[in-house]
């Protein structure tokens, strides 16, 4: 699948300003902290892979885990736009030059009461990603044709404050994506298929 190809088959908010408190049917009752996170989608020679980190086993939340770059909104950014690009350079390096915004894909409530919003972007592989310690161990990336083999998920659905909750997993070589990236992932691929 082509940048072009892959762009053309989602069916994404459009990429503005004026969209960014706009929840749509998928947003809380009231608003939650909010956060933002971007998806990396990298053109390669074998295809176009989606990039994501490991986050640092220091870290006080989540630590170890898969995830995409991004974080919290801060008083700092304007827009969900910026938060998801600064955090993207402050954790991977990336060059904000070489990224093309496509639109965003549902927010994801999560249990932890933030309100998530996946920018999918097309970034420039021809950089050089550097992950920052405070944050990330690893940077990696998974083929999108490897994510849409839907062989490689399974989900679990155990209790959570006395309801069933569904919690996504995506196997990739040594690696387990769960939980909100796991699901962030599953939404792009009914996206695009």
């Amino acid at each position: 699948m082509t940048p072009t190809e892959f762009a053309s088959r989602l069916c994404l908010r459009p990429f503005s300003d004026e969209n960014e408190s706009d929840y749509g049917r998928f947003g809380p009752a009231t608003p939650l902290k909010r956060a933002a996170v971007l998806i990396p989608v990298i053109n390669r020679e074998n295809g176009l892979h989606i990039l994501l980190t490991q986050r640092a086993n220091h870290l006080r939340n989540h630590p170890g885990q898969i995830s995409f770059p991004g974080g919290k909104h801060d008083e700092v950014d304007d827009t969900l736009t910026d938060t998801a690009i600064r955090e993207s350079e402050e954790e991977i390096g990336l060059n904000t030059r070489k990224i093309q915004p496509l639109g965003w894909l549902p927010e994801l409530h999560t249990v932890s009461h933030f309100t998530m919003s996946p920018l999918v972007a097309l970034v420039d592989g021809n950089q050089t990603f550097v992950a920052n310690e405070d944050e990330v161990s690893d940077i990696f990336e998974v083929p999108l044709a490897y994510l849409m083999a839907r062989k490689h998920q399974f989900y679990l659905t155990p209790e959570w404050q006395g309801k069933p909750s569904k919690i996504h997993f995506i196997r990739f070589e040594n690696k387990l994506i769960w939980g909100a990236t796991a699901a962030i992932l599953q939404k792009l691929i009914r996206h695009i298929e």
